[in-house]
């Protein structure tokens, strides 16, 4: 009879102990994301075009205001390359702040952008300001990729600073 309340206590402790939640650490997977997001801006800035294509899941998903989706990475990578033809245009970002989900395998920056398009045929630009979100989800290797990008006008911000 001992042996079988033995046996019952280590079940149910081998039970408990499966049970036990992952230490994610949330805070540092956060910073990651808000590197990922910084390392990524700095690719677009220095015109990587292969690089800055790096940061997008293969169904990646980008959305802007007044703008079709743009889904996964063929058409997006169409678009960086028609982007980066266009005399005076540019575009940049900061990450504003970070969060990953508890179970450590999702996560979003907040970011303030801007993209400056050339709007005549004599090198006129204008500059729009956005607000956005970026989401990331982490990927089977354990690398963090985007998988949707949202940004929309906002006209309170005139820096992403």
């Amino acid at each position: 009879m001992k042996i079988y309340r033995l046996l019952l206590a280590g079940l149910v402790l081998t039970g408990l102990n499966a049970c036990k939640e992952t230490g994610v650490d949330q805070q540092a997977e956060a910073e990651k994301l808000m590197e990922l997001s910084k390392a990524w801006a700095k690719s677009v800035q220095d015109r990587d075009v292969e690089k800055m294509l790096s940061y997008w899941a293969d169904d990646a998903i980008l959305m802007s205001a007044n703008e079709a989706a743009v889904v996964g990475i063929d058409s997006l990578t169409a678009m960086v390359e028609r982007s980066m033809k266009i005399p005076g245009f540019d575009i940049n970002w900061s990450p504003q702040e970070a969060y990953v989900s508890k179970s450590g395998d999702l996560g979003y920056v907040i970011i303030k952008n801007y993209m400056t398009m050339p709007i005549d045929t004599l090198g006129n630009t204008r500059t729009v300001f956005n607000k956005g979100v970026e989401i990331w989800k982490k990927q089977a290797d354990g690398s963090w990729k985007n998988v949707v990008d949202i940004s929309n006008r906002d006209p309170s911000i005139n820096s992403i600073d």
